[in-house]
């Protein structure tokens, strides 16, 4: 029944044929059942057909080794159901990574911003060779241009990154992409006539006006984060937003960090895949970015009637709490009248073009 109804939901909106998108969406199914990428346990998940799980399994290998898979159009079906703030898409870029046996594994991920979370809209595995799994100019101009592929630039209200994602080049380049950017900095980086680390020291107001960083004219903003044994500043630069504006919608990047934790041992398991080939990485990633956003967004739907919910329900992440609300639903049984009520006012849901529920930041 899951199948069919996320079948029903994509159908028509991902490019490929029938029978590898009922695959798709068996695996997205098995995702969510298993809360596992791991191909010997979702081959275990029923599919109303007598085949044998090793059948099954060999399925799933071809769908990753044989079958195309776009996932700009899977990036489009994402976007279509987060619901557009009024002010445009407050974006993060940021990397996650894992080893299996030698082999470490990069993800280079740029995600909208929902509330405490991110959903990615955009991703590349980086190359074995790219050293210590950072990512350089080149390989975000490319990542930026599979977003902006879907996501047109006047759309974006901001780009938040992290630390590693500096550099003339870069920054540069996105501002010929006019896409705005928040992006954080090290201690040791020239702003102006003075390190930042120095500068973050200088007490008074915020400064307003813009200094010359990395050779382009940038703004600068720090704020101390003294506490918990550590002593340091949140220094930020932008093209576009000074002052607290900057630090205050620079926050909203930790949104990302949550994500992968969503994504790997906290949700998915993600780590637990023995894939190591590039392709198949990032189409088994599109499939668990799916499998996350129906369990989020349908926690979000959950949320909204937070008067109805028990305290320990109120406690879980909103992530959890439409996770485990689905498998619930999956194991009990519809003939009980307000089971069967729940299940079809899920069914429905899930065929929304647009997920309402979501809020944004």
């Amino acid at each position: 029944m899951f199948n069919t109804k996320i079948y029903q939901a994509l159908s028509g909106t991902v490019s490929c044929n029938a029978a590898r998108l009922k695959c798709f969406c068996l695996i997205v199914n098995a995702i969510i059942r298993h809360r596992t990428v791991n191909l010997t346990i979702l081959a275990t998940t029923a599919d109303g057909k007598s085949c044998l799980t090793q059948s099954r399994y060999r399925r799933f290998q071809d769908f990753f080794l044989k079958f195309s898979l776009c996932l700009t159009t899977v990036s489009k079906v994402i976007l279509a159901r987060i619901p557009k703030p009024a002010g445009g898409y407050i974006l993060a870029m940021d990397r996650t990574n894992w080893q299996f046996g030698r082999r470490h594994i990069n993800f280079l991920v740029i995600a909208i911003v929902v509330g405490k979370v991110s959903i990615p809209i955009a991703w590349t595995i980086l190359p074995k060779k790219t050293k210590s799994g950072n990512s350089n100019a080149y390989q975000r101009k490319q990542l930026t241009k599979k977003l902006l592929a879907v996501l047109p630039a006047t759309e974006i209200t901001v780009l938040t990154m992290d630390r590693e994602f500096i550099g003339k080049q870069w920054l540069e380049w996105l501002n010929e992409q006019d896409v705005a950017y928040i992006v954080r900095i090290k201690k040791n980086v020239w702003v102006g006539k003075n390190q930042a680390g120095k500068l973050a020291r200088r007490p008074g107001p915020q400064r307003k006006e813009r200094l010359v960083i990395f050779g382009l004219e940038l703004f600068f903003a720090s704020k101390s984060m003294k506490g918990k044994g550590r002593d340091e500043s949140l220094m930020v630069i932008s093209n576009c937003f000074s002052g607290k504006e900057a630090l205050k919608i620079y926050r909203q990047r930790w949104g990302i960090e949550r994500l992968f934790g969503h994504l790997k041992r906290n949700g998915f398991d993600l780590e637990a895949t023995h894939m190591t080939d590039a392709r198949k990485l990032e189409r088994l990633f599109a499939l668990t970015v799916l499998a996350f956003l129906f369990s989020f967004a349908w926690g979000c739907r959950l949320r909204e009637n937070s008067e109805k919910m028990t305290a320990a329900a109120k406690r879980k992440s909103i992530f959890r709490l439409g996770l485990e609300d689905i498998l619930t639903l999956l194991a009990q049984n519809p003939k009980d009248p307000s089971i069967e009520f729940h299940q079809n006012e899920f069914w429905q849901w899930l065929q929304s073009e647009t997920f309402e529920s979501i809020f944004l930041v």
